[in-house]
């Protein structure tokens, strides 16, 4: 596979995307995101995500220079309407707002809508973490064109991927990171397993027909994405995503008095300054001795801390470059071509 190193592929995708119209600091921002998911290990959050947010841009779908527009405004919450621009600039911006929020009131909750893609929540996570706060994030939908996941039980796309993100800072460990989809995999996954040319590890997926199947391709042919934890407890990530769609509607309301499905996308992103309770060096130290007692004695397998493989895989991928599915750098450059973008080299 192609390799890259991450300043490099950071470089490139900016120019791709300022070529298509993107303002430069956004393309900067985005570019930087889609990296720094791959530096993570999750590649259906990054790079292989550029070709669609150039056929947004085509379509009208997302627009790249639009500027966000803060609706709604108290000390301690804010609501923002993207405008359609890139999810990234917009998740980053109320991340931003909601850290400031937080430190002069305790907590600080941002929503957003109208918005592009967000990308991989756990980075809005880490931000978090950085500035010593707790955090959680909703992100999704409940009908519309952006739902891809079927109802347990059910037929039809009706239920967003809908992922949860939570965060606590630690101090020797890093970032304590949750991010996952409520679906059973992320559609990301299944577009990487598409480009490997791979089977996908289970049934993720039904067909147009709603049987399950292993077939990465079908989710593009009329398939969807299945609940969280089929076969035996899907109705737990049934439950969470319907849950997370409700607090992501909450956070659209405002973008008509009656919106339609295909605008019902939004995002809460809560921060929570820790030093409201204590001392934040306190607070990380304890984390820290938790993992470690967590992490004793494991039994046929290391014991890991949620974020401790994002956090090795960023080591790993930043000394030795981040590999890329030769289908996915086909149409990387493809697009770079199309733009008169000059190409970069792997390594």
């Amino acid at each position: 596979m192609p390799n890259f190193q991450a300043d490099a592929l950071s470089g490139f995708i900016g120019r791709i995307l300022e070529a298509a119209g993107a303002r430069s600091d956004y393309a900067e921002i985005v570019a930087e995101h889609l990296v720094n998911a791959n530096l993570a290990g999750h590649d259906s959050h990054g790079v292989i995500r550029t070709p669609y947010y150039l056929r947004s841009i085509e379509k009208g779908e997302l627009q790249p220079a639009a500027e966000p527009e803060i609706v709604e405004e108290t000390a301690s919450m804010a609501q923002i309407c993207g405008n359609w621009t890139f999810g990234q600039v917009i998740a980053k911006q109320a991340t931003e707002l909601a850290i400031d929020k937080a430190r002069a009131q305790g907590v600080g909750l941002v929503s957003m809508y109208h918005e592009g893609h967000t990308g991989r929540l756990g980075t809005y996570a880490e931000m978090g973490a950085a500035a010593g706060m707790a955090s959680m994030i909703w992100d999704g939908c409940l009908g519309g064109p952006r739902s891809i996941v079927v109802p347990l039980n059910g037929t039809g796309r009706k239920i967003g991927a809908n992922p949860i993100a939570m965060g606590f800072p630690s101090e020797t460990h890093g970032a304590v990171i949750l991010d996952f989809a409520t679906s059973i995999s992320a559609a990301g996954k299944v577009m990487v397993a598409v480009d490997k040319g791979e089977q996908l590890p289970g049934e993720w997926i039904v067909d147009a027909d709603w049987q399950p199947t292993s077939d990465p391709t079908q989710l593009a042919k009329g398939g969807a994405l299945r609940p969280m934890g089929l076969p035996d407890v899907g109705h737990k990530g049934y439950a969470l995503a319907m849950m997370v769609g409700f607090f992501t509607l909450m956070a659209s309301l405002r973008s008509d008095k009656q919106p339609p499905l295909e605008d019902r996308w939004g995002t809460v992103i809560l921060l929570i300054d820790i030093s409201r309770f204590g001392p934040v060096a306190a607070f990380k130290g304890q984390v820290d001795t938790i993992i470690d007692y967590v992490k004793t004695d494991p039994l046929g397998g290391e014991v890991l801390y949620p974020g401790e493989v994002e956090a090795r895989n960023r080591r790993q991928r930043l000394a030795n470059g981040i590999d890329l599915p030769a289908a996915t750098w086909r149409e990387i450059a493809a697009c770079a071509e199309g733009l008169g973008v000059a190409r970069i080299n792997p390594l």
